[in-house]
């Protein structure tokens, strides 16, 4: 089932200019201060992250997203890997016919890890010697998602299920808002807050805390559309954990360095 689903992504991207003249796509770069997913600082160094998001016909869609570190942080968890991917990102989703001012849509995601199983060896001074490269395997992931469309804050809810474990669960709360500033710029506003089962806690947070609410975070962007289909902008978030002993226990890890997380960059995209 998994390398099914694997290769029905890889032929989803290999068919991309095709489907794409019968599409909405959105093609993206964002260079950040820092690389944050669910709470947790997976490099606190800039990264690079371009994407691809495509809507089709019959509520059909597809993306692609990727992360390059762009230094040699030792933290990352990707060390020492500047100018190459960390991550690959891989997925479908179908979007259910409208009901009313709820939308409904499921999608599969394939996780790639192109450098995680990487390991660095130092010298006596603490500067790297070499750099053995070993690819880990991907991961995978099923979503279910309902959202309140055309309605103030935009309020929905995402249940995420990782395939590796039946018990591996998060479920994502999320709220948003636009507003127009002047003729070519706008701010966009939105906030997440996360809840997970016992097993997601406990294997990606490190934590024997049980279903918790692990983490919030708070995002704005400006855009100024340079043109109809191009747009430039810059973007901020501040992410937290939430729960005590999940930060108690990633403080004691010691792979994560922070707990409390500002961080920021520039954007820029094309529609067509």
């Amino acid at each position: 089932m998994k390398k099914t689903m694997a290769l029905l992504m890889l032929a989803a991207v290999a068919v991309a200019p095709t489907f794409a003249q019968a599409a909405d796509a959105l093609v993206y770069a964002d260079v950040l201060s820092a690389y944050v997913y669910n709470g947790l600082e997976y490099n606190d160094e800039a990264v690079f992250q371009p994407g691809l998001d495509v809507a089709g016909p019959l509520g059909l869609g597809y993306s692609l997203w990727a992360n390059m570190d762009l230094t040699d942080n030792p933290a990352s968890t990707a060390p020492n890997t500047s100018g190459e991917w960390s991550e690959v990102d891989l997925s479908l989703s179908w979007a259910a016919p409208a009901m009313g001012p709820v939308g409904l849509s499921f999608g599969g995601l394939y996780y790639i890890y192109p450098q995680s199983g990487s390991t660095v060896a130092t010298n006596d001074d603490g500067t790297v010697a070499t750099v053995s490269q070993a690819p880990a395997d991907g991961s995978y992931q099923v979503y279910a998602k309902l959202a309140a469309e055309d309605v103030f804050l935009a309020p929905a809810v995402k249940f995420c299920h990782e395939l590796d474990n039946q018990d591996d669960w998060i479920v994502l709360f999320t709220v948003g808002h636009g507003f127009d500033l002047a003729d070519k710029l706008s701010l966009s506003l939105g906030a997440v807050l996360g809840f997970a089962g016992d097993y997601y806690v406990e294997t990606n947070y490190g934590s024997g805390a049980g279903s918790a609410f692990t983490h919030a975070q708070f995002d704005a962007a400006l855009s100024y559309a340079v043109t109809e289909k191009a747009s430039v902008g810059l973007k901020g978030s501040f992410s937290t954990l939430l729960d005590g002993d999940i930060r108690d226990d990633v403080d004691a890890g010691g792979v994560y360095a922070d707990k409390d997380i500002l961080f920021g960059g520039v954007n820029a995209s094309y529609s067509f």
